[in-house]
């Protein structure tokens, strides 16, 4: 997917990461988010090689609950329910109206939103 200036994104999967690679990154974007990156940014877990789950996007959302808990995160969305503006998890993200029309077009389930804040 083509990066959007408007909208970061971080490939959490390239290059073959491992699961802990890819949240060790993760841990990394969300921390300078924090310090004053940008405040909503989208992370491409990839959605598995066999059409199942990605082992790193299941990691992922693990880590953005436990972010959330923490209160190190405002929120974050699937990829997949980016189109779907009355669904729960669509309506409880705190950047909704700032994700990109391309994004809710065309929801990938391999892409995790995350907002750190209302900057």
């Amino acid at each position: 997917m083509a990066k959007r200036a408007s909208f970061p994104e971080y490939d959490l999967h390239e290059r073959g990461a491992t699961v802990d690679e890819a949240l060790a990154r993760l841990e990394r974007i969300v921390s300078a988010a924090r310090g004053g990156g940008p405040s909503a940014f989208a992370v491409i877990t990839g959605y598995g090689s066999s059409g199942g789950t990605s082992m790193i996007k299941s990691a992922v959302i693990s880590a953005c609950r436990r972010y959330l808990r923490q209160n190190h995160i405002a929120g974050f969305l699937d990829g997949e329910f980016a189109g779907d503006i009355f669904s729960a998890q669509y309506q409880s993200f705190p950047a909704a109206a700032r994700i990109p029309v391309a994004y809710k077009r065309s929801p990938n389930p391999g892409l995790v939103f995350i907002c750190v804040g209302a900057r």
